[in-house]
């Protein structure tokens, strides 16, 4: 049961890493912090 539990930690966060990685990348690319906003939005409601 550790490893699975183990496993799952890793998993997570990997996701969050991958997640904050998309948001930075968004971020770098937007103008306006209203522009970089909505994409992210959008973003979060896509997953």
């Amino acid at each position: 049961m550790d490893d699975e539990m183990n496993t799952s930690e890793l998993l997570k966060e990997v996701v969050e890493e991958n997640q904050t990685r998309k948001i930075l990348a968004i971020i770098s690319k937007c103008s306006t912090i209203e522009e970089a906003t909505e994409k992210i939005e959008s973003l979060l409601k896509n997953n």
